[in-house]
C-alpha cells in the first residue's frame, strides 16, 4: 500500500533556498526536499539535533500550479554603524 501526504503551500512570498555563497543566496520556485522535510520534522516536534534518517527516505515530488515570478530582495542585517546606546 502506498501512503500519500498532499500539502498545499500557498503564500505570496516563499523562498526555497538552494545554494548559499557568502552574501548571495539562491532560491527555487518550487519547494526543496530539505525545506519540506524540515517543516514535517517541526510539525512532529523534532529538535534540530534529532536524527532525520527516517524522514530522508521519503519519496518526494512537487507540482507548481502557479509558479509566480522571482523577486529580488535587498534586505541587509547589521549593515552600517549605529549608536550602541540611545543617548550616543
Amino acid at each position: 500500500m502506498t501512503h500519500v501526504l498532499l500539502t498545499r503551500l500557498a503564500a505570496p512570498l516563499q523562498s526555497w533556498g538552494v545554494l548559499a555563497r557568502f552574501d548571495r543566496r539562491d532560491t527555487l520556485t518550487r519547494p526543496t526536499k530539505s525545506g519540506v522535510l524540515g517543516m514535517c520534522a517541526a510539525a512532529l516536534g523534532m529538535d534540530r539535533t534529532d536524527p532525520v534518517d527516517h524522514l530522508a527516505q521519503i519519496r518526494f515530488a512537487t507540482r507548481a500550479d502557479r509558479p509566480g515570478t522571482p523577486v529580488s530582495d535587498y534586505h541587509t542585517a547589521g549593515g552600517g554603524t549605529y549608536p550602541l546606546r540611545p543617548r550616543d
